[in-house]
């Protein structure tokens, strides 16, 4: 089951990860405790990643039965606990055995603990252990009768349902297995019924977890027991971390079973059943299909009410690749960051030819707002969009006037209205909001309330009216550009947009006896133009890797029915529904998981990123923002709509021509620019990949889009196609180049045979009209024979490329650093410093909470204050070679906390660059110092914005700057001690204007 397609120009195996003994022992760059790089974390538990490969990299997936695969994996387990022994730590401590996608273990431990384990020389590195949540939108940061005329509208709206289409043509996931990893699932929930048509239910992997895991009674009397079926063929808990460290509430389930309704919405939407009625409140909501309904489902639980630790969620990806998943769902985030347990455990899932759908995020819709794991090239993120069904509800006013919003509960009749704002109890701070107990139950009773969007979250906001005795809610957006939300309120509730709402607001407070009526309008087409990408969808540019546009893919992920819990968490939502209307990215991300099941069911041997590539290059583009009128970019809806098309049309995604493949070598390299601290040795190991061939810089990777987030006036980036239609084909480049840029394809023309691969280049110039420092968008569309491949294109200007920082030795010596321009004009270097380190000892005790700052700090805090006049550059450092963990605060002139450095250890730094003259305070807080008055050393360098100092320019300055144009600035230093370390700045100007820096560090 090893569905990978040759990848062109790859590395031979041994640069792949038998590479693995280069891999790490610094989990990120700067960070780090006694040397090793342990960043502390923040949960009390750590994820151990060991050199040696997991199972997946020599053995089929479909063999991680055989006594083989037993055998190593026994080994490798036997490894862990020999690392635990020579760290002192007790096997116990241990939460999670990896051994498939991921070689490596989880426990809860101490800090030093986690550095002695680094240290081992079989552990590859230490990584926190982090908490990620389930990616629906169920909270505001910021902001008659139903009918049942809708019949699987969704999934008509992508071109699933009709003549040609997939399933008429027989595609609908038979023979895959989708697997969710999520908040657990309903297993009698009519989505995932089996009908007795199904194929038999394949072996799953035979670990000592439960693999049908439902019936925990004695936690839960509501667990009843359930056989899987061919249906759903598996289910499985992960929560071993999560009740170590937060533990279960009683009315969680200790088990599979769902109590939040996440878990069975994404399933169902991926792959629960067809022809499904749905209904809420007994009130039909028409026929619903999963994406892929004859796919079978297997449920893997790793989060818990309070969201997953990453140890749980890798376990879980480990075991679905034992398990032999085809396509994953993963609706689940948190901060964006390259190198994370559950990044790797997936790198390793593609490389088993796993297809992995993840949540791009909803901190939308502000820029460079991805979320992780959506963030890395190798799994497939997921915007959101609107479709055109539309739960539609009614606002009818005494006055005759009726406003149309959405709703999925009953109507209401005729009901007294009022406005929060004026309802709410004597000293409630924002009643207009109807956050917790802010609304009296005297001015509320019996009436319709007016709510506003914000602060709490909507179905909070139902709750509080139903606690104050209101029979109703209008709840309205704060702007006319927002989403419409339905989900399953505690009171009747139509949403509206601001400009209806303030309508109704008006009305409500214009007369003591104002009354309105809700009603249930139908399911309809939505009244704003579709499909927009949701406001909560987040955006690009991606935070971690600049080069890598994100999100990958939209799809529908607003309004959409599908699965419940009847058994929600208290207070989250009412009970007894099995049927939701919510929204998300998480509810996109498994409409893209279903997809990839119904490609996987035509193309079993297809790569994960030749399923993702072809998938992006024919998406739909015919997408708006979410101001409902302007076309959508890259960095809203990544490459467009996912649109499947039908199975024997050229040009769909089915038979997409050509793919951009890449492989686990190449995402290798990709980390040598984004992930380099996954690397034990970074120079070496991505010096023998760079010599095989293999690009090491994000830009250079093969995906199916184009990004460059630097471009000093010209650029050159490589892609290679794959021919996998079975025959030959001939396309041509059509080019739509970003404003201000000319973008130049080598060659003109591609003839590739069956099955082979070429290369092209895309040069990409900035004509002079593009501004620094600003993202521009265009594509690139190979045409022809039928086929039709587009990639968007986003590039960013800047004046100048330099490198951030160099370095040299010696008392005397010399340099040189390489300078590419964007901008025309009369180009300088000018020197600064070098300046000596200044040492600044002192004493420290422990803080006894750990906490700064806090009233204990006493001893346990050291204050250093510096006087900063006229300096380009300051930094200081903290090291002391011993257990002690230090912390660094930095205060500004203001006496407010600027900077910090808060990571494992005492290698701590802060630097700022040209800071505003003033006097500055250091903070040293003895986060765990092992005695009382231990010492410590910190290090200061001040480097002053005029130049005159020890280090000199020596060529390559002053020079005429054109764009595209280049210059090596020559640099040498005199007169230095030696063993001192030095610090410089050579700081960059076109026509007297900054336009960047580079950092000069010498040891003397």
């Amino acid at each position: 089951m090893r569905r990978i397609i040759a990848m062109a120009g790859a590395a031979t195996a041994a640069l792949c990860v038998a590479t693995t003994p280069g891999w790490a022992a610094t989990s990120s760059p700067g960070a780090s405790a006694l040397g090793s790089g342990v960043v502390k974390s923040k949960t009390g538990s750590y994820i151990v990643v060991m050199k040696a490969d997991p199972l997946v990299r020599s053995i089929a997936t479909k063999d991680l039965g055989t006594p083989r695969a037993k055998q190593r994996k026994a080994a490798l387990r036997a490894s862990h606990e020999a690392v635990l022994r020579a760290a002192g730590v007790a096997s116990s401590r241990k939460t999670s055995d990896y051994s498939n996608a991921l070689n490596g273990f989880a426990v809860r431990t101490d800090l030093r603990s986690a550095d002695a384990m680094a240290h081992n020389p079989n552990v590859a590195l230490v990584l926190p252990d982090e908490l990620r949540q389930p990616t629906a939108v169920r909270n505001d940061d910021h902001q008659g009768e139903q009918g049942s005329g809708a019949v699987n509208g969704l999934n008509a709206f992508l071109g699933l349902t009709g003549k040609g289409d997939a399933y008429a043509s027989g595609v609908t996931g038979q023979g895959v297995l989708v697997g969710v990893i999520d908040t657990g699932i309903w297993p009698e929930h009519p989505s995932f019924a089996d009908d007795g048509t199904l194929p038999p239910a394949p072996k799953l992997d035979s670990s000592g977890r439960s693999a049908c895991a439902f019936g925990n009674t004695a936690w839960n009397p509501n667990d009843k027991p359930f056989t899987c079926n061919n249906k759903l063929v598996g289910a499985r808990e992960f929560l071993d971390t999560y009740k170590a460290n937060a533990g279960l509430t009683p009315h969680e389930f200790d088990s599979a079973r769902d109590n939040e309704g996440h878990g069975t919405h994404t399933a169902s939407t991926a792959a629960g059943d067809a022809n499904v009625h749905a209904s809420i409140s007994g009130v039909s909501k028409g026929v619903i299909s999963g994406i892929a309904p004859r796919a079978q489902v297997i449920a893997y639980k790793a989060l818990g009410d309070g969201g997953g630790f990453t140890s749980d969620l890798s376990a879980a990806i480990d075991q679905a690749v034992a398990d032999g998943v085809d396509v994953i769902n993963y609706s689940i985030g948190g901060g964006a960051q390259t190198v994370s347990g559950d990044t790797i455990a997936f790198l390793f899932a593609a490389d088993a030819g796993v297809l992995t759908a993840v949540s791009a995020g909803n901190s939308g819709p502000g820029a460079a707002t991805i979320g992780g794991p959506a963030d890395v090239p190798w799994v497939t993120a997921v915007g959101a969009t609107t479709h055109p069904t539309f739960y539609r509800g009614i606002v009818k006013l005494g006055n005759g006037k009726s406003y149309v919003g959405g709703s999925v509960t009953k109507g209401l009749g005729r009901a007294p209205m009022v406005d929060a704002a004026r309802a709410g109890m004597a000293g409630a701070s924002s009643p207009s909001l109807c956050t917790a107990g802010s609304l009296d139950p005297a001015k509320v009773s019996g009436r319709i309330v007016i709510c506003g969007r914000g602060s709490n979250g909507r179905i909070a906001k139902s709750f509080e009216v139903q606690r104050a005795g209101g029979v109703g809610m209008v709840l309205y957006n704060q702007n006319d550009v927002d989403n419409i939300f339905t989900d399953n309120f505690y009171v009747p509730t139509v949403m509206v947009d601001k400009t209806p709402g303030q309508a109704i607001l008006d009305w409500a407070n214009s007369r003591p006896d104002a009354e309105g009526q809700l009603v249930a309008g139908g399911i309809t087409t939505a009244p704003f133009p579709t499909p927009t990408v949701a406001a909560f969808s987040s955006r690009g540019e991606n935070p971690t890797a600049g080069d890598i546009i994100k999100p990958d893919i939209s799809a529908p992920g607003v309004q959409v029915m599908a699965g419940n819990t009847p058994f929600p968490s208290p207070g989250s939502q009412p009970a007894g529904e099995l049927f939701q209307a919510i929204a998300g990215t998480s509810m996109s991300s498994p409409v893209v998981a279903g997809s990839y099941a119904l490609l996987r069911q035509v193309h079993p041997d297809w790569s994960a990123a030749a399923a993702k590539s072809a998938l992006m290059t024919t998406a739909d583009t015919n997408v708006r923002d979410n101001d409902r009128r302007s076309k959508a970019g890259p960095f809203a809806m990544g490459s467009g709509l996912a649109m499947v098309g039908q199975p024997r049309e050229r040009g769909s995604a089915f038979q997409p021509g050509l793919v951009y493949d890449a492989g686990l070598t190449q995402y290798l390299g990709f980390l040598c620019a984004e992930g380099p601290e996954i690397f034990r040795n970074p120079a070496a190991t991505c010096a023998n990949l760079a010599a095989s061939g293999v690009p090491t810089t994000a830009a250079g990777l093969n995906y199916a889009a184009i990004g460059v987030e630097a471009v000093p006036g010209s650029t050159t980036v490589t892609r290679t196609l794959t021919n996998v239609s079975g025959r030959r084909i001939s396309v041509r480049p059509s080019i739509s180049a970003p404003p201000g840029y000319s973008v130049k394809v080598s060659p003109s023309t591609l003839a590739i045979a069956a099955g082979d691969s070429a290369s092209f280049t895309v040069a990409i110039t900035n004509t002079g009209a593009a501004p620094s420092g600003e993202w521009r968008f265009g594509s690139l569309t190979w045409e022809g024979g039928g086929y039709s491949l587009r990639s968007p294109i986003a590039v960013k200007g800047v004046d100048i490329q330099a490198p951030s920082a160099v370095s040299g030795s010696g008392t005397s010596g010399s340099t040189s650093l390489s300078v590419q321009f964007g901008k025309r004009g009369a180009y300088t270097a000018t020197p600064h410093g070098l300046v000596p380190a200044t040492d600044n000892p002192g004493t420290i005790d422990q803080d006894p909470d750990q906490t700064y700052p806090s009233p204990d700090d006493g001893a346990g805090v050291k204050q250093i204050p510096f006087t900063l006049s006229g300096v380009t550059l300051a930094k200081w450092s903290l090291v002391l070679p011993d257990p002690t963990d230090l912390d660094l605060y930095l205060k500004g002139p203001d006496g407010r906390i600027i900077a910090s450095s808060t990571n494992g250890g005492t290698k701590e730094q802060i630097t700022l660059t040209n800071p505003a003259d003033g006097t500055y305070t250091m903070v040293v807080h003895g986060w765990a110092v092992p005695a009382p008055g231990t010492a410590f050393d910190l290090r200061s360098w001040l480097v002053p914005s005029t130049s005159g100092g020890s280090l000199a320019v020596t060529s390559g300055s002053p020079v005429a700057a054109v764009i595209g144009g280049t210059t090596t600035v020559g640099l040498s230093w005199t007169g230095l001690t030696a063993g001192t370390d030095y610090l410089g700045v050579v700081s960059h100007a076109i026509d007297g204007t900054p336009v960047g820096s580079t950092v000069v560090s010498v040891t003397g």
